[in-house]
């Protein structure tokens, strides 16, 4: 119970912060969402009520959502800055703070407790390990989950909401993952177009509304802050240039709809650095493996692990005995009630995903699985994110 007192007195002080249902949030921005493009079957939450509200009675609706751009990156934006003026409010993402997780509870309009997809690297049941699952490839030998006989619908078990828009739909992604598998799962079989830098994407945005005859919905990814972050950091001025660039083209895309559509754009997660003492790893011939059916997954700042029989305390000792209070080792139980997947009960896929124990960085620190073919991708970056930290869980939601 010590790790979970320390992880509520981190809520209650604030140096850690919780998803929550009862504020403004990823998932009841998302119901909203697809509620205005015609979706059924979704919950009926005050806080969808509220987005709904900033969304308003628009015939046309853009939605960007800027990878990485918490709102501490946005916050480094002059005042006068166009997305620091459109400012409508900030809320919270989802945990974990990962692309993976936050891009899934916007297509499905779920919580990460009841869509199943946990992390960069979600534990699948089928094939027995992890899978980088953006990627849609297991994490030991980079195959294909196609090859492995996983299909789209057992890697993502939740519906997208986009495959029921009633609006005209269109999603803008870098040409580069247009086409991918998780691609297609996340639009609901709508309609892509790839582009190749953000001002050609803001021109076929622009162009769509001014020649629609019917009510459009228009959605667009850009990945270039969360990039740069993980590359640099947070201080460095190749942030503050990319910042700026997507600042003045947001200034132009909403210049160029001309009063014609709603525009929001928000984000899935911000950033924490992670100087090269709190990067850590576990390899594949520690003694941790011991205790586990099978190699830790999850993310940067979180990690699923499934226990043996009789290991949690022994696996709590690990942790206690490596790291200190660096990370907090709670069970899944205790997880879930703390609501820290949403407030509803993991679901079975979930369940089978998140294993028996979870842990969780209490600040800087990242750590990752390096199998004997591993990339280390977590030691070599600069800044992570997927853990509970205000810089992590908090994200803008600019509307003009």
């Amino acid at each position: 119970m010590g790790d979970v007192s320390d992880l509520r007195a981190a809520f209650d002080q604030g140096t850690l912060l919780p998803p929550t249902s009862d504020a403004l949030n990823l998932v009841d921005l998302a119901r909203a969402i697809a509620g205005w493009a015609g979706a059924d079957g979704l919950p009926h939450t005050p806080w969808a009520a509220k987005a709904a509200e900033m969304i308003g009675a628009c015939r046309h609706l853009v939605v960007v959502l800027a990878d990485g751009l918490g709102m501490n990156i946005l916050n480094g934006l002059p005042e006068n800055a166009f997305l620091r003026q459109r400012l409508a409010a900030s809320m919270r993402t989802v945990f974990p703070s990962a692309t993976a997780v936050a891009l899934t509870s916007l297509a499905t309009a779920r919580w990460p407790g009841q869509h199943g997809v946990v992390g960069w690297w979600t534990h699948l049941p089928e094939i027995g390990g992890a899978a980088t699952i953006l990627q849609y490839t297991s994490r030991s030998d980079r195959r294909s989950l196609s090859d492995l006989k996983v299909s789209t619908e057992q890697a993502f078990p939740a519906r997208s909401t986009f495959a029921g828009f009633q609006r005209d739909t269109l999603a803008l992604f870098p040409e580069r993952i247009a086409e991918s598998p998780y691609t297609c799962y996340f639009t609901g079989g709508r309609r892509i177009i790839g582009y190749r830098s953000l001002s050609e994407a803001v021109n076929i945005a622009v162009e769509r509304v001014r020649c629609a005859e019917a009510p459009t919905f228009t959605y667009l990814y850009t990945s270039r802050i969360d990039e740069t972050a993980h590359t640099y950091g947070l201080t460095r001025p190749e942030l503050s240039a990319a910042l700026t660039d997507l600042d003045r083209e947001m200034e132009r895309l909403a210049d160029g709809l001309a009063g014609k559509a709603r525009l929001l754009l928000t984000a899935d997660h911000g950033f924490l650095d992670s100087g090269e003492g709190c990067r850590h790893e576990i390899r594949f011939y520690d003694p941790l493996l011991g205790l586990l059916w099978h190699p830790p997954s999850g993310d940067a700042r979180v990690l699923y692990l499934h226990c043996k029989p009789g290991a949690r305390g022994r696996i709590r000792d690990y942790f206690y005995r490596r790291f200190g209070n660096r990370f907090l080792v709670i069970t899944t139980e205790e997880a879930e009630e703390l609501r820290l997947f949403g407030p509803d009960p993991l679901s079975e896929s979930a369940r089978g995903r998140v294993g028996d124990m979870v842990a969780i960085s209490s600040g800087a620190d990242a750590i990752e699985y390096r199998g004997a073919g591993g990339n280390g991708r977590v030691m070599q970056e600069a800044s992570q994110h997927s853990g509970l930290s205000p810089q992590e869980m908090v994200i803008p939601l600019v509307a003009a």
